[in-house]
């Protein structure tokens, strides 16, 4: 009697990991379709096109309904909500309320994978945007600058809020900034000298450079 209660609940046991399996699969699936979706959705000037964006979209939104505690998900939700925030006209007042919510999304994905140096760039990066430049602010600049020092995408990012805000930075997130440009020059230097011109503060960085900065000396001597 105890021996078929056994090999009753192993069977019952082996079918849930199957279904588990099969759901994870499956969510993974839609998570990676959306990926795959953004990727060659862009247009020749860097846009997405708002096909590939809406398709993107439905399939993070299934996949957070099989799977809703995957922090990379919820990730992912808070990068296209932004994305489409973003795509709106930029004086239309739900781009704000948008941008919000995707920081909410972002909040979340932070608690849920508070290791992740990506999660707190992005923090940094929409609460530059949102001109909410806090206590909240600066400690996701440190902690993405802390987590992932030699992450290129997060060095880019790093450089990107702080060209943008670089007037109204405090001392400690200019020295944040200063020590991600030194290491993004060794590898990125064609794409840090892109943001420098969009931004138009590279003068103003130069002249606030630290000693010992070999790399970021020689930029700011370039023309």
């Amino acid at each position: 009697m105890l021996r078929a209660v056994g090999v009753l609940l192993a069977g019952a046991l082996l079918v849930a990991g199957m279904h588990s399996a099969a759901v994870r699969g499956l969510a993974d699936a839609h998570y990676t379709s959306a990926r795959l979706t953004l990727a060659t959705g862009t247009m020749p000037g860097g846009a997405l096109r708002q096909d590939s964006l809406a398709g993107a979209v439905a399939a993070v939104r299934q996949a957070l309904i099989l799977e809703g505690s995957n922090p990379l998900y919820v990730e992912q939700a808070a990068r296209l909500q932004e994305l489409q925030s973003l795509a709106r006209q930029p004086r239309d007042r739900e781009v704000r309320e948008g941008l919000k919510l995707s920081l909410a999304q972002y909040r979340e994905a932070a608690i849920m994978r508070p290791g992740s140096p990506y999660v707190w760039a992005s923090i940094a990066m929409l609460k530059a945007r949102l001109d909410d430049m806090d206590f909240e602010f600066y400690g996701a600049l440190e902690r993405a600058a802390r987590l992932g020092p030699w992450e290129p995408q997060v060095q880019i990012a790093l450089a990107d809020v702080g060209l943008a805000a670089w007037p109204w930075l405090a001392r400690p997130g200019k020295d944040i900034v200063l020590a991600a440009l030194e290491r993004g020059l060794k590898r990125q230097d064609r794409e840090l000298s892109r943001i420098a011109v969009i931004h138009r503060t590279r003068p103003l960085v130069c002249a606030e450079a630290r000693d010992g900065m070999a790399r970021l000396a020689a930029w700011c001597v370039r023309k």
